[in-house]
């Protein structure tokens, strides 16, 4: 494993030359790590204790901007910049560790902002101290519990954590092409539009810019430094209806560079298409009946379905059971008898469905995580390089034609997922490092015109002997746009307070009837990760009923000013 992959900018074609790369020598603080660590793997030990045979330490260095502003007035402004660091430190071996229990939660050290040899080392070697204890301490107590279990062999043979290849990257920063005087026009601008509309009871756009440079070392050898920027724009708007019920809509654009967001016109346009789809979602009906039946879904609605069914559930993520550990248990109560419980932790029992079919077999799920442009269009949820030094293929298959062939992982190997496919990342909310999903790509058998998927959606219904259909636009950030379709005319109707039974569900995704042959690109998340689907799907059932307790509030007492 002392191979080196040497990954140049020609190889990558790195964000259009976004990712100049620097000689090693040139990043003081990627040189102060590594030689803090590499002191520390050598002189942390104590008598009686496993010493480390791995040690990571990254240091992120974030920049935030945000700007909000309402009907025409900037309403907040924040900069903050900050540079913290996260350490991962194993003792054992690779096949056996403290790793794969439950986790303790680790706040990041803050550091120094300047790139000097002192501020830095010091916080490492702070870190390096208290984590190197509390993982010796779960490295004993989770051997003494394997060591009262009965193992299988496959459990037996399954090691901890991969080792890996080191990898070389040295990037420099990427600045973020923030214009403050720009945005706070903008801002203004947008926010503005609300004024046309007397009905909207309140509305916030708002801008967050995110840079953040990660420089990562760890005994493996491996060096790298990866740059990151983050757009978001955010547009909020609300309504009361008559009957008291509050309604609510956001549009989210989100992007990795300047260059990919929306002009101005473009974003008050799609602000205003919020709010006038509010209004009428105002006037609209309350659904009072239960549906069972085929439903087309469009455009971000079908988006934000894909995520909650399969992404936001980390359905397709892979994760190893965890190894129970005294605090991990519990006493119960059995027939008048006090016993020590160990629930199960960790796992995805989606991976018990590898090699099975688990969608329809029209449909197919690949990540392209390694891939950087499709179609001529950068995709927002590529990376480089992972969290853990993994370099992401730029094909991978997870589902296809329906069966499950793979799951997105990290470097502890499950029982049939056993090498890192690169993605590992670190979630910057959580303060933790995840298996996340960077680009996906969605792809149907049977495609047609969305014209003719409208008219099978109305011969769908006929053969069911339903009076109408529904078509599903617009499901995100607040209230959901169903659309009854009526079979005998064809005539469309809005309704309110509808739901789909199940979101998060797979049963959907079984049987469907033809999906849309144009695609469409979309993006969610601070992590950014990237779906790219057809912009439409029939599906051939789907249970959609009224939304549960439904608050009907009072009417303002004063009208709005």
């Amino acid at each position: 494993m002392s191979k080196t992959i040497k990954i140049t900018l020609l190889f990558f074609g790195l964000f259009l030359g976004l990712y100049p790369l620097a000689a090693q020598s040139d990043n003081p603080v990627i040189n102060a790590i590594q030689k803090e660590v590499d002191r520390n793997m050598t002189s942390l030990k104590m008598e009686g204790m496993a010493p480390p045979f791995f040690i990571s330490y990254s240091v992120f260095d974030r920049v935030d901007y945000t700007l909000s502003a309402s009907l025409g007035t900037i309403s907040s402004t924040s900069e903050i910049h900050q540079r913290r660091g996260m350490p991962t430190l194993l003792v054992g071996n690779y096949h056996r560790n403290n790793l794969k229990v439950p986790e303790r939660a680790f706040s990041p050290s803050s550091t120094t902002l300047i790139d000097n040899t002192t501020g830095v080392p010091i916080t490492i070697w702070r870190d390096l101290d208290g984590v190197y204890k509390s993982s010796v301490e779960t490295y004993r107590s989770k051997m003494a519990i394997l060591q009262q279990q009965t193992q299988t062999q496959e459990e037996k043979d399954l090691p901890d954590f991969e080792q890996v290849k080191q990898v070389h990257m040295i990037a420099q920063p990427v600045s973020l092409n923030f214009n403050k005087a720009y945005w706070e026009n903008y801002l203004r601008k947008v926010s503005e539009t609300a004024k046309q509309y007397p009905d909207i009871l309140n509305s916030n756009v708002s801008l967050t810019a995110r840079s953040i440079m990660t420089y990562t070392y760890n005994t493996e050898g491996s060096r790298y430094t990866i740059p990151y920027t983050f757009y978001q724009l955010t547009f909020t708007a609300n309504t009361r209806a008559e009957d008291g019920q509050d309604l609510s809509q956001t549009v989210y654009e989100e992007n990795a560079t300047f260059e990919q967001m929306p002009d101005l016109v473009t974003f008050t346009n799609q602000c205003k298409a919020v709010m006038e789809n509010l209004l009428k979602l105002k006037n609209a009906h309350v659904v009072n009946d239960a549906y069972s039946g085929p439903v087309l879904f469009e455009g971000k609605a079908l988006y934000i379905l894909f995520v909650q069914a399969f992404l936001s559930n980390n359905k397709l993520a892979a994760a190893p059971k965890l190894a129970q550990l005294p605090q991990s248990q519990s006493l119960i109560m059995v027939n008048g008898v006090l016993q020590l419980t160990s629930p199960q932790l960790g796992g995805n029992d989606f991976e018990l469905m590898l090699n099975k079919k688990v969608i329809s077999r029209d449909l197919s799920i690949k990540s392209i995580t390694g891939q950087e442009f499709y179609n001529g269009k950068r995709l927002n949820g590529y990376y480089p390089i992972d969290a853990e030094g993994v370099v992401p293929a730029k094909e991978l298959m997870l589902i296809e034609n329906g069966v499950l062939r793979n799951l997105l992982n990290g470097r502890k190997p499950t029982n049939n997922i056993r090498e890192s496919n690169g993605h590992v990342r670190f979630d910057y909310n959580a303060n933790a490092y995840k298996v996340t999903a960077g680009n996906i790509h969605i792809t149907c058998n049977q495609t047609f015109s969305n014209d003719e998927l409208y008219k099978k959606l109305i011969a769908a219904a006929k053969e069911e002997d339903l009076e109408y259909a529904y078509i599903v636009r617009i499901m995100s950030g607040g209230d959901s746009f169903f659309y009854k379709v009526y079979v005998e005319d064809g005539r469309e109707e809005l309704v309110r307070g509808a739901a789909i039974s199940d979101a998060t569900s797979l049963r959907p995704f079984k049987r469907i009837l033809g999906a849309s042959n144009i695609e469409q690109i979309e993006s969610y998340g601070f992590n950014q990760s990237s779906v790219i689907s057809p912009n439409a799907i029939l599906f051939e059932e789907m249970d959609i009923t009224r939304l549960p307790n439904i608050e009907f509030k009072k009417p303002y007492i004063v009208p709005k000013p």
